[in-house]
């Protein structure tokens, strides 16, 4: 859609840009996004259909160093190729015109930015699991475009948008090749990005499918490290880098890096052009079993963190890592924010508090009574018996508790449930024990 920075709500022209026209067609222009290689691109109104769009413009180009046949050329070439495709991570095109010699396409507005952000050297890295979902996405809309007969030819970060809801949206079809256009004549220059195009493209060879995976493997590269995987001081030595060099080890850029997607990157960045993925389904395949291998990982680390928080109590000293498991299953660990009430005095639950982490006040009446720390519990009477909470419990600070509800204990193994059962009854008794000699002092005084 814009090939520019994608702002949030569109400006004031700045100083040398033509003043921002009231309307084009019937869409009411609201502000400027940004220039692209091809004009202004401005954000708008469509009241028909009421919904903001993003409206592309041969406009301001009169007077500057541009090929404006080759300009107009390409708006035809994008409202061509968008016209072919409908896909959830392609941005849609929704009309083209010409109004006073202008040429324009209206396109879906996207709110968010491109993926340059995130391809810094030295900028923020997006998580492992993210970057495999966006270029999963990616794959599956290269495949969907691949499939209508259309090649991007242009891959790259400033052409992912990222809407604020995370999701990708492949966009600038201007140097897209449609096939039935094709006429069979190679391109008198290569046509794309020099940082991101594949080797056939740099030698103006017959561009298949596997040319846009090889930029997309360039931007999932530089997603993950920062860098492209090659640099030249001119095209000359760029180019002989995409030809010649084997592609540097992403293994040596992030050892943290899973080794199978470390492969998936060194295939898709395969010098031959039929030893990358045949297709961007298949690459999406691959993305989406390591993308399930991550999130067990993750799921995993985080059983074993929580584990390690139950483990450092004193309640669970007797306990198998086994045992703590069904516990956890059973329950759930849950996170408070200071002032945040975890029960409430009056309410009825049969549920059970240990505090993993942190600090809770107990208040009767609006009252602090008492302070809870680590390892301390509450809720035991109510757990039992369903009876009212006599007091309502206060995180004091970020606060981490394990919640144990008595139904969904039923369902632990008969050992769990007696060891459980044992240290709950110990627990109690201390609890009754300390409850009852600070009565009694308070009655001697």
């Amino acid at each position: 859609m814009q090939e520019t920075t994608q702002p949030g709500a569109g400006g004031s022209p700045p100083a040398g840009e033509p003043a921002l026209p009231e309307k084009i067609g019937k869409y009411e222009v609201r502000g400027l996004l940004g220039r692209g290689s091809s004009g202004l691109v401005y954000k708008a109104y469509d009241p028909f259909v009421r919904r903001e769009v993003a409206i592309k413009t041969t406009r301001g180009l009169a007077g500057r160093d541009t090929d404006v046949e080759a300009a107009e050329q390409a708006f035809f070439t994008e409202a061509r190729a968008a016209g072919l495709l409908s896909h959830p991570h392609i941005v849609s095109l929704y009309d083209a015109g010409v109004e006073n010699g202008m040429h324009y396409l209206v396109m879906e507005y996207v709110d968010g930015q491109t993926l340059v952000p995130w391809c810094q050297r030295h900028g923020p890295r997006l998580p492992l699991d993210r970057i495999v979902d966006v270029v999963f996405k990616c794959a599956r809309a290269l495949h969907y475009s691949h499939s209508r007969g259309v090649l991007h030819r242009d891959v790259k970060p400033s052409n992912i948008m990222l809407t604020r809801d995370r999701v990708p949206k492949l966009m600038d079809f201007s140097v897209a090749e449609v096939a039935e256009t094709r006429d069979g004549r190679r391109p008198r220059t290569a046509v794309g990005s020099p940082l991101y195009m594949s080797p056939e493209q740099v030698q103006r060879l017959p561009l298949t499918p596997a040319s846009d995976l090889y930029s997309l493997g360039v931007v999932m590269y530089q997603l993950l490290t920062g860098e492209t995987p090659y640099t030249g001081s001119d095209l000359v030595q760029l180019f002989a880098a995409i030809r010649n060099q084997p592609p540097p080890r992403l293994e040596d850029k992030r050892p943290d890096v899973p080794r199978d997607l470390c492969a998936v990157t060194a295939r898709l960045l395969a010098k031959r052009a039929q030893d990358r993925y045949p297709s961007g389904q298949a690459l999406a395949d691959e993305l989406l079993r390591i993308f399930d291998r991550l999130q067990l990982a993750d799921a995993n680390l985080a059983r074993r963190e929580n584990r390690d928080s139950l483990r450092s109590l004193r309640f669970f000293d007797g306990f198998s890592d086994e045992q703590i498991d069904e516990i956890l299953n059973a329950g759930q660990l849950l996170s408070y924010a200071p002032g945040a009430e975890i029960v409430r005095e009056g309410e009825i639950e049969n549920t059970f508090y240990l505090i993993a982490r942190g600090a809770a006040e107990v208040r009767k009446g609006g009252v602090t009574i008492d302070t809870l720390h680590k390892g301390d519990c509450f809720g035991e009477i109510g757990f039992l018996t369903s009876a009212r909470r006599t007091a309502t419990v206060v995180a004091k600070d970020p606060l981490l508790a394990l919640r144990v509800s008595a139904g969904l204990l039923d369902r632990v193994s008969l050992d769990c449930q007696l060891r459980f059962y044992k240290v709950f009854t110990q627990t109690l008794i201390y609890r009754l024990s300390l409850t009852n000699a600070r009565f009694s002092a308070l009655k001697s005084t």
